[in-house]
């Protein structure tokens, strides 16, 4: 090993990617979806995957592994052979703020869902969404949850499938 001018040990530029791929989340968890698309892959060809007009059991885990697949395969490469930068992975900009109010808002759709119906429900949801999530203009917000609200009523109506429609019969 060489030594710098102050004595230190010089680690070639290698073994600093090296030492930093071992410690990449975003390689592990490539290859934790290869692996886990191979597994579907696998289990759903032993279902059956039927013939083009009857499709079987098996048909969508497998063509849903077989999009995972090479997804994942190819990010697994592409993290493997390029050198990989400081703070280049999902987690260095993650916003947690954000995915817990998502999952709490989602979270309070399905208590809310039976309870207050699903018109209001939505309204709800999509207020936080659009406003505390998103940060649009208060007007924008209602405008865009009662829109979105309205059309959904619309076209379920329009088909014909029932939503939970709550105590005030929205």
């Amino acid at each position: 090993m060489r030594r710098g001018a102050a004595g230190r040990a010089i680690i070639p530029a290698v073994d600093r990617q090296t030492a930093s791929r071992a410690h990449d989340p975003e390689l592990y968890a490539s290859a934790f979806l290869v692996v886990l698309a191979a597994a579907v892959a696998v289990g759903a060809w032993r279902l059956g995957l039927g013939r083009v007009h009857d499709p079987g059991p098996g048909f969508m885990a497998f063509a849903a592994a077989s999009l995972l697949g090479p997804m994942a395969l190819g990010l697994l490469l592409r993290r493997a052979l390029a050198p990989p930068a400081p703070g280049d992975h999902a987690f260095a900009t993650s916003r947690w703020r954000v995915v817990a109010i998502v999952l709490g808002t989602l979270f309070g759709v399905g208590f809310l869902l039976e309870r207050v119906g699903f018109g209001i429900a939505t309204f709800l949801m999509l207020l936080v969404l659009f406003g505390a999530v998103a940060g649009k203009r208060w007007w924008v917000t209602l405008l865009a949850a009662a829109l979105v609200v309205g059309a959904a009523r619309v076209l379920a109506r329009a088909l014909g499938v029932p939503l939970p429609e709550g105590p005030l019969g929205l």
